[in-house]
């Protein structure tokens, strides 16, 4: 894994709170790989590490370090599906590609949080749910109408009503929530750093 002259982090509280990051020295001569991977964030080291597992040793370019940009500055929640509902999705790609589409986005939690054990990759990460919380009538609808439609695929869904937000938060704010076991959250900096180190480990250049 190799990096150009770098510039520092961006202060914030990830960078202030991160794990250690794993040296990567710069790239000095040319060089013929089997697969050059272009960008050390979340996509590039994962699929460096997922290439290593199959034999294939790949080599990660990296103008930074490993997270600079978007990847080790996010939310760092781990949220689950897409944008649109299970039941437009299949309407508008197909029933077969559709439920695939819902079954990689709304598995892509349980992934990320295998791939942290499995690897031990120390980033605080939880997975104890997230909430999709309504704050007016026409939201309450919406998400009603999503976690009905997750319930029906038989996701690990629940639909929570306004007494029992309430007793979950604090808040009365809220009119609904549609609580999804398999969210929940991570140290991104510390991530992409741990997967970082991982694929290093795995041989990864």
């Amino acid at each position: 894994m190799t990096t150009s002259t770098r510039l520092p982090l961006p202060p914030s509280l990830y960078a202030d709170t991160a794990v250690e990051a794993t040296p990567t020295p710069p790239l000095t001569s040319d060089k013929t790989v089997p697969v050059a991977i272009i960008g050390g964030g979340f996509t590039g080291l994962s699929t460096a590490l997922h290439l290593a597992e199959q034999g294939v040793l790949a080599t990660v370019l990296e103008a930074q370090e490993p997270g600079w940009g978007a990847s080790g500055n996010n939310g760092g929640q781990t949220n689950p599906g897409l944008k649109h509902d299970p039941d437009q999705i299949e309407q508008d790609f197909g029933t077969e590609l559709g439920r695939r589409m819902i079954a990689f986005s709304y598995g892509n939690t349980n992934f990320t949080h295998d791939l942290i054990r499995r690897y031990q990759i120390p980033c605080e990460a939880r997975q104890n749910g997230t909430l999709r919380a309504a704050y007016n009538e026409a939201s309450a609808a919406a998400i009603a109408t999503t976690a009905k439609q997750c319930i029906r695929r038989g996701m690990p869904v629940k639909l929570l009503n306004a007494a029992e937000l309430r007793e979950m938060t604090g808040s009365d704010r809220y009119l609904c929530a549609m609580l999804d076991a398999r969210g929940g959250d991570l140290h991104p900096l510390s991530y992409a750093r741990g997967l970082a180190r991982a694929a290093i480990g795995a041989g990864v250049a």
